[in-house]
C-alpha cells in the first residue's frame, strides 16, 4: 500500500527551500515541493525519492514535454506521473490565461 507521496508544483518565483509543505496523517504522508524550473524539479524529485516517496507526481504546469524529459532523466523505479488536462478542460485553462 502506498503511504508516502510526493508532489512537485511549478511557478516562476517558487524557491524550493521556502515553498514546501508536508501533509501527514497516521496512514499517509504527502510532501509538496515548489520549484521554478525543470532542472529544479529533477532535484526535487530526487529529494522526494530519497525521503521515501513511493510515488511522485508533477503538476500540470510542467506540461507533457517537460514531464517526460524529467521522467527520462530520473530513470527511477519509483513511478513518476504528471497532471494532465482533458481537451475540454484545456480550453477553459487557455481562456482563463488570456
Amino acid at each position: 500500500m502506498i503511504s508516502r507521496y510526493g508532489f512537485i508544483i511549478k511557478s516562476p518565483d517558487y524557491q524550493q527551500e521556502q515553498h514546501q509543505s508536508v501533509i501527514e496523517s497516521p496512514l499517509f504522508r504527502t510532501e509538496i515541493l515548489g520549484v521554478s524550473s525543470d532542472d529544479q524539479a529533477l532535484g526535487a524529485a530526487q529529494k522526494l525519492i530519497a525521503n521515501g516517496a513511493q510515488v511522485v507526481e508533477l503538476c500540470g504546469g510542467f506540461g507533457q514535454e517537460s514531464a517526460e524529459k524529467i521522467i527520462a532523466k530520473l530513470d527511477s523505479d519509483i513511478p513518476i506521473g504528471y497532471v494532465q488536462f482533458s481537451e475540454q478542460e484545456m480550453k477553459k485553462l487557455d481562456s482563463s490565461v488570456e
